[in-house]
């Protein structure tokens, strides 16, 4: 209870016991110290977030990319062994049912792959696709088109049209293909509609040339569906609960679902998540504001959840396709909250230990600590204070005038009770400062200054502060604060002073008198004493 009303004195105001002060002064640097040093937690705090957040997203697109890889290598792999076959001579487009014996063969063991082509620069092709648990086999020859079944190793429900106008060297894997210069790297078509079963798919494809004619170039290519990469994707797992998705560089994305989820208001499920439609399109969005620049990561609200977004090219040869790691923030930082806790308990414990040792030292070294001097009266409750401070009675802070100008006795005014308390406010001012009351007597009763017969308040104050001018000097009227207010009724005068460094004298006619504060009472020193009194002070 003790600490309580203690810590409760210091916070309502501005205390004049030197102890209080002193406490409060404490406490005020350690809450200002406190803020500071959390403040700069704060901030170091939400950089390190960033921090974290762009070196896990990072990570992911690096890990997404790695398995993307691992999808493709034997897809590049195989590509580069139908080219040694291609120089070698081995595939014949002239020769469909061996040709396709052979692709059948390297499909079966790669279930991602959809579908197998061979072109050459005349426009001749042979295509071997699976689809639906059956084998389609599509042959090209100039304008002549060849659409089939393949049946263990037999072409069956052969259909021939003339006049096709399908021309495999102006599809966007063979033109891909023809303009990498080296004939071991492989080119990655953006998605597009597979002609032969209409789904969604990206084509693989390398040059080659025989050794026979190395002046002639084919193109073998390879493709996969889309829905079968993102199923492959789905594997890779960041958090319990991040989101890999898939788009084109033109902001829509490779899910069809989630395409169509996209007109209605209902949310996408991914993974098992459900993805809010505003989400999905916050993707988009961030995705077209990039500029198509690489490692982005963006912080997103969505719903009351942060989310952090990572975007980058899933392939680095061509930016088609892009990968956005969706991860929820908790996820990231659910260890990290946990450390905040504990840092703001431990940090707690610290400035209430801090507070508590505070109070202790005050009070125990409180018998060597002097109270300030009152100079002032507050604002706000002065009657109360004012009326405590006549209870209390003078001292050498505080001294009495029954009036500013009038002797009571003679009932006219009289230089000499004006003196009289100028030589008060000049003891104060040489002393420690004080407060001057006028129109309360040595008793401690108010009779009010009424007895001087001011006309106004304005007529007070200008008497006052020529007096003031004439008797002590302009240059300290800064240091002297005049009240007029009213208590029981009584109208007096407050007179606030300041302690002042250098000597303040008393100007009556040509003599300069130095008084300070004895007591209750002001003393007069000659010049030897105000030397040594002002080397001493």
């Amino acid at each position: 209870m003790a600490l309580l009303t203690t810590l409760s004195d210091v916070i309502k105001g501005c205390p004049r016991n030197i102890k209080r002060r002193l406490l409060r002064d404490i406490l005020i640097i350690l809450f200002v110290t406190s803020g500071a040093i959390l403040a700069i937690v704060l901030v170091q705090g939400i950089k390190t977030q960033r921090d974290i957040s762009t070196a896990i997203i990072t990570k992911a697109n690096r890990q997404v990319k790695t398995h993307f890889k691992s999808f493709t290598e034997p897809l590049s792999n195989t590509l580069k062994l139908l080219g040694k076959w291609g120089e070698a001579g081995l595939l014949k487009l002239d020769n469909p049912k061996l040709l396709a014996t052979q692709l059948q063969a390297l499909m079966e063991i790669q279930p991602n792959v959809h579908a197998i082509s061979l072109a050459d620069e005349d426009g001749n092709d042979i295509h071997l696709s699976h689809y639906n648990q059956q084998w389609f086999l599509h042959e090209h020859q100039q304008s002549k088109a060849v659409a089939a079944r393949w049946v263990e190793g037999d072409i069956i429900d052969i259909k021939e049209s003339n006049g096709d106008t399908f021309n495999p060297a102006a599809m966007p894997w063979f033109r891909g293909a023809m303009t990498l210069g080296a004939e071991k790297e492989y080119f990655l078509t953006a998605p597009y509609i597979l002609k032969a079963t209409e789904e969604s798919g990206i084509t693989a494809s390398l040059r080659w040339a025989r050794r026979s004619t190395p002046d002639r170039s084919y193109v073998s290519a390879i493709s996969f569906t889309t829905n079968d990469l993102m199923a492959f994707m789905k594997q890779v797992k960041i958090t319990a609960n991040s989101q890999i998705l898939l788009l084109q560089k033109s902001g829509s994305y490779l899910n069809n679902a989630i395409n169509n989820t996209l007109a209605a208001d209902t949310p996408s499920q991914v993974g098992g998540t459900a993805l809010s439609k505003q989400l999905l399109e916050t993707v988009i969005q961030k995705l077209i504001e990039s500029n198509l620049q690489d490692n982005q990561v963006i912080s997103i609200k969505n719903n009351g959840q942060t989310w952090w977004l990572g975007l980058s090219p899933l392939y680095a040869a061509n930016n088609d396709v892009w990968v956005a790691v969706l991860i929820p923030e908790d996820d990231i930082f659910a260890d990290l909250n946990k450390q905040w806790l504990r840092f703001g308990l431990v940090a707690g414990s610290i400035l209430l230990a801090g507070i508590i040792m505070t109070i202790f030292l005050v009070r125990r070294y409180s018998h060597q600590l002097k109270d300030l001097p009152q100079q002032h009266i507050d604002r706000y409750g002065f009657e109360n204070e004012i009326l405590a401070l006549i209870q209390a009675g003078e001292s050498g802070t505080l001294e009495f005038k029954s009036t500013m100008r009038t002797n009571l006795k003679t009932g006219k005014v009289g230089k000499e009770i004006e003196l009289a308390w100028l030589k008060a406010v000049v003891a104060f001012m040489n002393s420690d400062g004080g407060i001057l009351l006028i129109g309360v007597d040595d008793a401690g009763e108010i009779p009010g200054i009424d007895v001087d017969n001011f006309a106004n308040e304005d007529k007070c104050r200008l008497h006052f502060k020529n007096l003031l001018n004439n008797h002590i000097g302009a240059e300290f009227t800064r240091f002297i604060h005049l009240k007029i207010v009213s208590i029981k009724e009584k109208t007096i005068l407050v007179v606030e002073c300041e302690r002042v460094r250098r000597p303040v004298f008393l100007l009556v006619g040509k003599n300069e008198d130095f008084f300070i504060r004895s007591g209750p009472s002001s003393m007069k020193l000659s010049m030897s004493q105000m030397v040594k009194y002002l080397s001493e002070r």
